[in-house]
Parts: C-alpha cells; sequence; structure tokens
C-alpha cells in the first residue's frame, strides 16, 4: 500500500497529538481528579504535525 498525502498529513496530526498531550501529562502533572488535562495549545501543536507530514510527504515521497 502506498501513503497517500492524505496519510501522512493525518499520521501526522495523531502523532503530534499524542505526544504533546502524553507530554503534558508525563511532566506537568496537576493536583486534581487524576484524568487527563486539555493541554493548552494542544491543537496548534497537532496542525503543526499535520502540515509537517503534508511537507516531508512533498519532499521526499512526491
Amino acid at each position: 500500500m502506498n501513503l497517500t498525502k492524505k496519510y501522512t498529513e493525518i499520521g501526522g496530526f495523531l502523532i503530534f497529538l499524542v505526544l504533546y498531550l502524553a507530554f503534558f501529562n508525563l511532566f506537568f502533572r496537576f493536583e486534581g481528579a487524576g484524568y487527563p488535562i486539555y493541554a493548552p495549545g494542544t491543537l496548534i501543536f497537532a496542525f503543526f504535525g499535520y502540515w509537517l507530514g503534508g511537507y516531508l510527504y512533498d519532499k521526499y515521497l512526491r
């Protein structure tokens, strides 16, 4: 199966989203209910991963 630009962009979005949330939940533990927090800037960082996935696809896989 060949990767398409859509799949690399979605993959980049999901990878950056998970890494960002894991970073905030592991390194910045807040006192409280014990469930995952919403970190400010999560979607901005995830959309950076989306853009980066598309950019790398155009540069190296096209």
